[in-house]
């Protein structure tokens, strides 16, 4: 699995551990082969199974075909076609059909397969594929509060109940819908109001963010919409207020992991339009996919999500780190601008939503992810603009740095490695930088035995981190040549779905 001629027995050895008795030591005899020379070869792009073979000639699959036949056909003349059924059948006798088939249909809403549930994960899926001049308008555009109407039919409208069961099933079929969607991982918690940001950034009019304000705040409420609870079953919105209800929420966070292969192309001044393609993904899956949906999946449950309303497609209402670390999804790092997650690593994208739907409370994990973060200091190295803290010890105390006025974009309350953001962003005024990521020890794949060893020793000790952070090298990780990424064999999305999944993949 690695481009290494480290042996298992030599790493053993490096930890401390060759001869210690425990369980893992007895597979230390096979060796990593060196993999560079198949890399090289003609098929290395795109591998398949050993017993797939390719006929020698082209356009000779293994059915018969005569191209001296072929002609072309009219894709209007299939049997997706109400008229080609019709004539096929006898008009009359197809018109019948349908009107006998549509109760028919509707007879097995509820029976297994067909329950709510399963009723509203179809409706999720397939939201965006509505009839009408609506599917004319990007979807992006029809992104409000509460999400799309059309093609989400109510408990209500279907003549069902609203689906009730434990939290513990609410979480259940929330996280099988939004894995299913696209979202790699979620986790919730009971929504904390001053976790809830008073204002967004985005209005119907404007950009609170953009160079028009640079010299003026507040700005209007029409490009910083305010954030209001209310005495209401159900939250509202104008393009001003978006209001929330005052009642028990649940904040849900949701990781979409990103191509690591794609973050190594990362430059610190130049950066990559690769890397930049990997980051700009994760809003394409969260805007049009899965955020749109979930909220379809919870309105057709008899529930609501409120999300990042349009055009809000990057801040949301609560900060979705705090989300996914309350949540459990992930750990926060050195940089306090990002969150690790044990599986995917450093290059996730976060997001959150909240919903009334009964939920079982996630609990915050400890991976050992920010206790290493004490020792490693790559991403802080590696800092161009050296905006990443390099303190041995986190601090409750938000920092002043070299600030005209007192710091005014963080919150106190948490014991972080605070980052200056503002050197980050000054510096990525002519430069291209996103380096803290792609660097980070966590930034590695997965395929072998030997990273669940590693990561299952730093969950319980520190005594090895200094080891770790040494073999990210010999192992063949860090920054790559961004040529060489469209040469590799990836996944699709260049991610491993199967990450964290015990059915369906290789984790069974």
């Amino acid at each position: 699995m690695f481009h290494s001629t480290v042996s298992r027995r030599e790493f053993m050895k490096g930890l401390g551990l060759a001869g210690a008795g425990i369980g893992a030591a007895s597979l230390v005899s096979p060796v990593f082969h060196d993999l560079d020379e198949l890399a090289s070869s003609e098929s290395a792009s795109y591998r398949r199974s050993w017993w797939v073979k390719q006929n020698l000639e082209h356009h000779h699959p293994t059915v018969e075909v005569d191209w001296g036949q072929m002609k072309r056909i009219d894709q209007r003349l299939t049997t997706q076609s109400a008229y080609v059924n019709a004539q096929y059948e006898g008009l009359a006798e197809w018109k019948a059909l349908i009107t006998q088939g549509a109760p028919t249909l509707a007879s097995f809403n509820g029976q297994k397969g067909n329950r709510l549930r399963d009723l509203a994960l179809n409706a999720g899926a397939g939201y965006h594929m509505q009839s009408g001049p609506v599917k004319l308008t990007p979807v992006y555009y029809r992104s409000t509060l509460l999400g799309p109407t059309d093609g989400a039919p109510t408990p209500q409208q279907r003549n069902m109940p609203k689906w009730t069961g434990t939290p513990e099933e609410g979480s259940r079929i929330l996280r099988a819908a939004a894995v299913f969607y696209g979202a790699g991982q979620i986790g919730g918690a009971e929504l904390d109001h001053k976790l809830v940001f008073t204002h967004i950034k985005h209005g119907k009019t404007a950009t609170a963010n953009d160079a028009t304000f640079i010299d003026t705040f507040p700005q209007p409420l029409t490009a910083g919409p305010k954030i209001e609870f209310v005495d209401d079953d159900i939250g509202h919105e104008t393009d001003e207020i978006k209001y929330l209800p005052n009642k028990t929420l649940m904040e849900v966070g949701v990781m979409i992991p990103m191509s690591r292969e794609a973050w190594r192309t990362d430059d610190p001044v130049a950066g990559s339009s690769i890397r930049a393609a990997a980051n700009i993904s994760r809003y394409r899956i969260w805007t049009t996919c899965v955020q749109p949906a979930i909220q379809v999946f919870l309105r057709s449950l008899g529930y609501t999500g409120y999300g990042y309303p349009y055009p809000d497609m990057s801040g949301g209402l609560v900060p979705a780190q705090a989300s996914a670390v309350l949540g459990g999804v992930s750990e926060m790092g050195r940089s306090s601008e990002v969150a690790i997650n044990p599986e995917h690593g450093s290059t996730g994208g976060y997001y959150s939503f909240l919903t009334d739907l009964p939920m079982e409370h996630d609990r915050p994990i400890d991976a050992g992810i920010f206790r290493f973060c004490h020792t490693c200091r790559k991403c802080a190295d590696a800092c161009p603009s050296e905006s990443i803290s390099q303190d041995a010890e986190p601090s409750w105390d938000i920092p002043q740095f070299d600030y005209k006025v007192p710091a005014m974009n963080m919150a106190a309350g948490k014991k972080l490695f605070w980052t200056n953001t503002h050197s980050c962003a000054k510096y990525r005024l002519s430069a291209a930088c996103c380096i803290c990521r792609p660097v980070c020890t966590f930034n590695v794949n997965q395929g072998s035995m030997v990273h669940e060893l590693v990561k299952s020793t730093a969950a319980n000790t520190s005594l090895f981190n200094g080891f770790f952070w040494s073999m990210a090298k010999p192992f063949g990780y860090g920054l790559k040549d961004p040529d060489e990424w469209w040469d590799l064999s990836l996944p699709s999305w260049g991610t491993d779905s199967t990450m964290s999944a015990f059915d369906g993949g290789y984790r069974k």
